[in-house]
């Protein structure tokens, strides 16, 4: 794409956006400069502004902010939202144990939405509960600022040779 197409655009929309919008805007744009430099792997994980860390070896967390980029048309964070951060919690977490030639896949998540997504952030903390040299099998919780637990998930993740 040209960069003239681009900035054209940028500037339409920066003239009819609303405070609201530009804010939006500035968090896409903030997700794609930390991609590029690094901070994240994944526009994914870039647009949702996560912040994980490992908490010991067998528990990962990953936090996001609530914010508008991310709500359905109810004013509450959408549940496709909810499973990625779920899916990048359990498999940053299987990711984090393997060895540098072994990647993983998630091949199955099972989901079930418990309370609607508020307040200023959500914190997936996700557990091994099995592994093996071929799959392993994590479970996670999602929780909002009040410690409500508006999601509860299992996953399986595949371990396949990582292609270099």
């Amino acid at each position: 794409m040209e960069n003239e197409n681009i900035h054209a655009l940028l500037s339409e929309m920066l003239e009819k956006a609303t405070n609201e919008e530009r804010k939006n805007l500035y968090s896409l744009l903030e997700g794609i400069e930390k991609k590029q430099n690094n901070h994240y792997k994944t526009y994914l994980a870039g647009y949702m502004g996560i912040k994980s860390k490992l908490l010991d070896e067998n528990t990962y967390e990953s936090i996001i902010p609530n914010r508008e980029l991310i709500h359905n048309p109810l004013h509450v964070v959408h549940g496709g939202v909810t499973a990625s951060l779920i899916d990048i919690a359990m498999g940053s977490l299987v990711h984090q144990s393997l060895p540098p030639n072994k990647a993983a896949v998630t091949s199955e998540m099972n989901i079930h939405y418990l309370a609607k997504g508020s307040g200023k952030d959500l914190r997936c903390r996700s557990h091994v509960l099995f592994k093996s040299e071929t799959r392993w099998v994590v479970k996670a919780d999602v929780l909002r600022d009040d410690d409500t637990i508006i999601a509860t998930a299992t996953g399986n993740f595949m371990i396949i040779p990582r292609k270099v």
